[in-house]
């Protein structure tokens, strides 16, 4: 087995965005050790050659099982039941697990409504207020280099929008639809860790924004699912935008507009 010392990336969480993302980084040609959350799965990956190791999130986690140079952690709050404080133990372990560089994947939730990625974060809910907090814990850990990618929702393979609302009778049919593909978050995840400096936070949303009730009938419509129905009140539409990342970094969307994406399934036959 590959020694500790030897891992120049490291994945705390290689799930739906974590194991794609860890597959690119092998493609790069770097050494990449992961955690999964069963000793079933880590036995699996490692038999398809990417090292892994079974990891429970929480404050009683005592170390990292690997070392590694950077640490991307992937981790949704639905898998951990005290998050920030379980991302924040994360962080402080990296420390003594050699890492440089850090890289926590948070979410669009920090934002109220209506404000830009120039100005701090007030989560509107109690959600992003978790979110927020266990960014400040990543950030807080003394790591030389910790960034923050915060997605908008996530959609790509597993996860097709069309079956988000289908068959739904909901408000918000006016509201902007801000989502972004596996694609490009795994390329966004990958710019950074290369060219990412110390305190970095972007958002990643795709550039065009429909309107909910445009845009989740016709996706639904892709599977054959009742297509969902969208009363009053309509709601106001505000996008997330996500463009600072292109302005400073040079980052390109795969997918600018998630309906691409369906027509790319359709021409594919799916």
């Amino acid at each position: 087995m590959t020694t500790e010392s030897e891992y120049q990336t490291g994945i705390v969480g290689a799930g739906w965005l974590g194991l794609p993302l860890a597959r690119a980084l092998q493609a790069e040609g770097r050494q990449v050790a992961v955690t999964v959350s069963s000793a079933q799965k880590a036995a699996q990956l490692t038999a398809e050659g990417l090292q892994a190791w079974p990891l429970q999130l929480g404050t009683g986690l005592t170390a990292l099982p690997f070392r590694c140079r950077e640490l991307v952690i992937c981790v949704p709050p639905s898998k951990v039941e005290d998050y920030p404080a379980a991302i924040g133990r994360v962080a402080e372990l990296a420390v003594a697990a050699g890492v440089q560089r850090l890289l926590f994947v948070s979410a669009t939730s920090v934002w109220a409504p209506g404000q830009g990625e120039d100005e701090h974060p007030m989560p509107a809910h109690e959600r992003g207020m978790r979110m927020l907090t266990a960014e400040q814990a990543a950030m807080g850990a003394g790591i030389p280099c910790a960034m923050v990618l915060r997605p908008a929702g996530l959609y790509g393979p597993q996860r097709h929008p069309g079956r988000f609302l289908a068959g739904k009778t909901l408000e918000g049919g006016g509201q902007a639809v801000n989502l972004v593909h596996l694609d490009d978050v795994v390329a966004a995840c990958q710019l950074l860790l290369v060219q990412g400096k110390d305190g970095d936070a972007y958002n990643l949303s795709a550039p065009v924004h429909p309107r909910r009730e445009q845009f989740y009938p016709f996706a639904a419509r892709q599977l054959g699912l009742p297509a969902p129905v969208f009363i009053e009140p309509a709601g106001q539409f505000v996008p997330v935008e996500g463009l600072r990342i292109c302005e400073q970094l040079g980052f390109v969307y795969r997918w600018p507009d998630p309906a691409h994406w369906f027509a790319e399934l359709a021409a594919r036959g799916h």
